[in-house]
């Protein structure tokens, strides 16, 4: 029942809806122009008509002079020019009456296959397989989505993941902590000796290597 309430409630309005609201909503201008309180029609033509040559002619002689239109009227906008509900009645009777055939037919077929004889489905699956099969499907939009987008997308993903970040990112990372930094620590380890001399012959090399630079470059800077 907590499925069913809610589901009759709906289908009341989705059969019944249509029939007590056509006229406000769709059939006929007097009555839409009355529930959404519009002006008539005829009225509001003539009123947009008499606001623009009204600007026209105050804009004639000054562009300042132009007045804003005034605002619309009632619940909704509906422009003078509007001819959606003449157009939509001017719709073929085909057209109209379709949705009630495929109805009809839909409620016959689920009552032959399901009622009646439950077991016709099953012989015309059997009968038309590639026919079942695409219908069972939906039409493989599932599997043509996955082959032109999920499955390129993992793709780019793996090898961002392998190639970019492990290799690139985490192969340079590790390149510097695990092989460069050691061999320069290495390397600065075996500088410090802890001999005087050593530390008293670097500074006379380096003393050395100031003075020649300075020599060269004649004192600059």
């Amino acid at each position: 029942m907590v499925m069913l309430v809610p589901l009759g409630v709906l289908a009341l309005g989705a059969i019944f809806a249509g029939m007590v609201w056509y006229g406000p909503f769709f059939g006929d201008h007097e009555k839409l122009n009355a529930f959404f309180s519009l002006p008539a029609h005829e009225t509001l033509a003539q009123e947009h008509g008499d606001e623009t040559a009204d600007a026209h002619d105050q804009g004639a002689g000054s562009e300042e002079g132009a007045m804003p239109a005034a605002a619309p009227e009632g619940a909704i906008f509906m422009a003078p020019d509007n001819e959606v509900l003449s157009r939509a009645h001017e719709a073929p009777n085909w057209a109209k009456v379709s949705p009630f055939v495929a109805m009809v037919v839909g409620f016959v077929l689920a009552w032959l296959f399901y009622i009646v004889n439950p077991a016709l489905p099953r012989r015309l699956a059997q009968l038309h397989r590639p026919l079942y099969l695409f219908l069972l499907n939906k039409w493989y939009f599932d599997e043509i989505y996955d082959w032109m987008f999920v499955r390129p997308a993992k793709w780019l993903a793996r090898v961002l993941w392998k190639k970019g970040d492990g290799a690139v990112i985490d192969g340079a990372i590790n390149g510097v902590a695990l092989g460069i930094v050691p061999r320069l620590a290495q390397f600065a380890g075996r500088l410090q000796s802890g001999y005087l001399f050593h530390y008293a012959f670097a500074m006379v090399i380096g003393i050395t290597i100031l003075i020649t630079w300075a020599t060269l470059s004649g004192g600059a800077g």
